[in-house]
């Protein structure tokens, strides 16, 4: 178990900390979708998975607990830096409704984290989180990107 809006970072830019604890013990790390409660979609009789639950799969009990030992370590030592960023809700609520495997993108380049308000919540506030300033910058900028891109096709609709 570990605090969801701390996997992407534990995760490092590109995923390279779980690369380097998968190769060093001999697993394999799955973390969950880190949007999957966005939505809030369960289908009828299956039971929703805890969003802030990791997987850890290897070859012996042994291994298994050295990964999840390191994980644990490296979540310990992390300092965070987070910066708050206004976008008008009606572009959160598009970002969320249609750009979230864009997000995830910019989330895994960066090992950083975005907190967004609930959908249609009309909240204009994103919390952003990572280990570095220059990530945490990074990552506003290209959600300010990706939130400027004109949407096409619906220009001229009446």
């Amino acid at each position: 178990m570990l605090e969801l809006s701390l996997h992407t970072v534990v995760c490092g830019r590109s995923r390279k900390n779980i690369k380097l604890i998968e190769s060093a013990t001999n697993t394999a790390i799955y973390f969950p979708p880190p949007f999957s409660q966005v939505y809030r979609y369960c289908p009828q009789g299956a039971q929703r998975r805890n969003p802030e639950e990791i997987f850890v799969t290897g070859e012996n009990a042994q291994s298994i607990a050295m990964a999840k030992q390191k994980i644990h370590e490296l979540a310990s030592r992390l300092r965070l830096f987070m910066k708050d960023a206004v976008v008008s809700a009606a572009k959160i609520d598009s970002i969320l409704l249609s750009r979230l495997d864009k997000v995830r993108k910019i989330m895994e380049t960066n090992g950083t984290f975005i907190q967004f308000p609930r959908l249609a919540s009309q909240r204009n506030m994103i919390r952003i989180q990572g280990v570095e300033g220059l990530h945490v910058e990074r990552t506003v900028r290209d959600i300010m990107s990706l939130v400027s891109l004109p949407r096409l096709g619906l220009h001229g609709l009446h």
